[in-house]
């Protein structure tokens, strides 16, 4: 699958275009930047799942065509190293001399759970 947003309008606003096929998707992804360079009125697109729309090529500010297959791996790759960072994090405060002993100055919670407090 492959995703085109365009990003267009006095106040941006994104809109996606969904294809299967990567031909018309990357025909449609050329025929904007040529509508674009030749400064053309308005671009009418119609996608493989029924949207189509027509925009006014000087109101657009942007356009991304994506590869879905492949951007997927992309969002698994950042929040596995999102995983990473935060387990390499939560080792080094196990590590830390200063948050060490302020974990130790806590002392005992408020209420606890075997009812020995005298706060519970």
């Amino acid at each position: 699958m492959y995703l085109l947003t365009i990003v267009f309008g006095p106040s941006p606003t994104p809109w996606s275009l969904l294809f299967e096929n990567p031909e018309a998707a990357e025909d449609v992804f050329f025929s904007l930047q040529k509508s674009k360079q030749e400064k053309r009125d308005f671009i009418d697109i119609v996608d493989e799942f029924g949207q189509r729309t027509v925009i006014d090529i000087a109101s657009i500010h942007g356009f991304m065509l994506e590869d879905m297959e492949k951007s997927k791996l992309a969002h698994i790759e950042r929040g596995l190293h999102q995983a990473r960072t935060q387990a390499k994090a939560q080792q080094a405060a196990t590590q830390d001399p200063v948050l060490k002993s302020a974990a130790m100055m806590r002392g005992p919670a408020m209420i606890d759970p075997m009812g020995n407090s005298r706060f519970s």
